[in-house]
């Protein structure tokens, strides 16, 4: 299973936030998807190798290398990137396979 980890910054969270939300909710119609997380940093104590500077994150798990593949190129999510592209200000991805 690849599980596709994806961080963002906004450049106006309190602004944008809601939108990118909605947005990431779209995600689990393509049909690679298996399944997904939207979330925000936890209330967990911090330390110094916790880095919860993102306001959200999405998790987006697939089956395989070729789900995860498909998923790059489905245009519902060409078109989340497309519409919400302009309000980050970072993202990361971390894909990791399990």
């Amino acid at each position: 299973m690849i599980i596709h980890q994806v961080y963002f910054w906004l450049h106006q969270p309190e602004k944008d936030l809601n939108a990118v939300i909605e947005g990431c909710k779209k995600i689990a119609l393509t049909k690679s998807v298996k399944s997904y997380s939207i979330g925000k940093p936890a209330a967990t104590e911090k330390r110094e190798v916790i880095d919860d500077s993102y306001p959200i994150a999405l998790t987006v798990n697939f089956e395989s290398i070729k789900d995860h593949d498909l998923y790059q190129e489905d245009p519902i999510h060409l078109q989340f990137i497309e519409d919400h592209k302009s309000k980050w200000d970072k993202v990361k991805i971390y894909d990791i396979e399990v």
